[in-house]
């Protein structure tokens, strides 16, 4: 079952009133909150903001699994895996949907990591040979026995960093189970995470890709790599798709270009500049992150996923009104296909020319995109379709 709001009581302001009759209003209150839920029967439970202690120790009592504070996004995608709908409030749990709001997977489970960018902490310093430099060193290879012995019998180490040492090499590189990591304590030492497996759901639906190994910066860079290739891998699977539809083949003598391609498409090709012309970095949308621009310094393909039009409204020769200059950033919630874009700015019936003193309708007018030296004019006609009698 999905929640997004919280599950407490809230108490009324500027008002008097005891503070045993508070407590005992809270309970009924609670327990009615609990009781709509528990009468659906669902195994896990996940809210999107907080949980009073008191409905935590009865939803304990009914053996129902709790995840609390999670993230809107993080819900909408597990609401499309489980098939689940995500409620606003308890109240409408029983009145309006009734046991169709659960979702379903086949496994639910806790996996722990070994977070080595929490325990393994590196000091810079200009002495190479302080204590803690030493320990640093033994540290940097915890996965070895005699390491571990010798780093416990450092006297240098307080018991909470010992504690940390012997948990980091009890866990090592492998996956643990999170529900034996709490009962053996060693997720008590913050050195670890912890992440639950939602598994068995429609394949078609997504999967979730799980990226260890490194440290944190790494891991981002890859990240960003690896969403790359994945819009990628989908544009060109879209694209083929389209190319097929349309029995286009590539020439016979096309080869594959030595130079690293810019663009993510079959149809695209960015080139190079003049010679004599410095490159310019292209508009990327205004976003000004440092992880879409490569170590090199040099324009990469993460900084060619936009692009920047002029849209012109043209009634016959005539230019009807200043050009319109739009920005497309690929792969985002801003991002259309084709076909929507041309039903939403060309075959849309109800749009008007943005010149107040032009009375003319769409169809009347035809409107012209331009990128760089390349244009494209479209005009819209009506097709009136005849009506057959049987």
């Amino acid at each position: 079952m999905l929640l997004s709001g919280g599950i407490d009581y809230t108490r009324a302001e500027h008002r008097i009133a005891s503070l045993n009759t508070l407590l005992e209003q809270e309970e009924k209150y609670l327990q009615i909150l609990v009781a709509k839920i528990t009468k659906l029967k669902p195994d896990i439970l996940m809210v999107g903001r907080s949980v009073s202690r008191k409905a935590q120790e009865l939803l304990l009592e009914t053996n129902i699994v709790l995840l609390q504070h999670v993230k809107p996004s993080l819900m909408d995608r597990i609401a499309r895996q489980t098939g689940a709908t995500i409620l606003s409030s308890t109240d409408h749990v029983m009145n309006q949907f009734g046991t169709s709001v659960l979702g379903k997977c086949r496994r639910f489970r806790l996996v722990s990591f070994r977070d080595n960018d929490v325990w393994n902490n590196r000091r810079e310093t200009q002495d190479r040979n302080t204590p803690m430099d030493k320990i640093q060193r033994i540290i940097d290879n915890i996965d070895d026995p005699k390491n571990v012995q010798a780093l416990l019998a450092t006297a240098d180490l307080s018991n909470h960093q010992r504690q940390s040492v012997l948990a980091a090499s009890l866990l090592g590189e492998k996956v643990h189970d999170g529900s034996q990591a709490v009962r053996r304590g060693i997720l008590k030492r913050g050195v670890a995470q912890t992440y639950v497996m939602i598994e068995g759901c429609p394949s078609h639906l997504g999967c979730t890709v799980v990226l260890r190994g490194a440290s944190r910066a790494a891991l981002k860079e890859v990240k960003l790599i690896l969403k790359f290739l994945i819009n990628v891998a989908y544009n060109l699977k879209l694209e083929t798709s389209y190319f097929r539809g349309r029995h286009a083949m590539l020439p016979i003598d096309y080869k594959i270009p030595p130079d690293p391609a810019m663009s993510s498409s079959l149809c695209v090709d960015y080139g190079t500049p003049p010679q004599g012309r410095k490159t310019v970095r292209p508009w990327n949308g205004g976003r000004a992150d440092p992880m879409q621009r490569s170590i090199s310094g040099k324009v990469s393909a993460l900084e060619h996923q936009s692009i920047l039009i002029s849209s012109v409204w043209m009634a016959g020769k005539t230019q009807c009104c200043p050009a319109e200059v739009k920005g497309i950033c690929y792969y985002s919630q801003q991002d259309v296909s084709l076909g929507q874009f041309l039903r939403d700015s060309c075959f849309n019936l109800t749009l008007k020319c943005q010149n107040p003193n032009c009375k003319k309708s769409v169809l009347e007018h035809a409107l012209s995109f331009v990128h760089n030296d390349g244009l494209i004019n479209i005009t819209v006609s009506q097709i009136q379709i005849a009506s057959i009698n049987f």
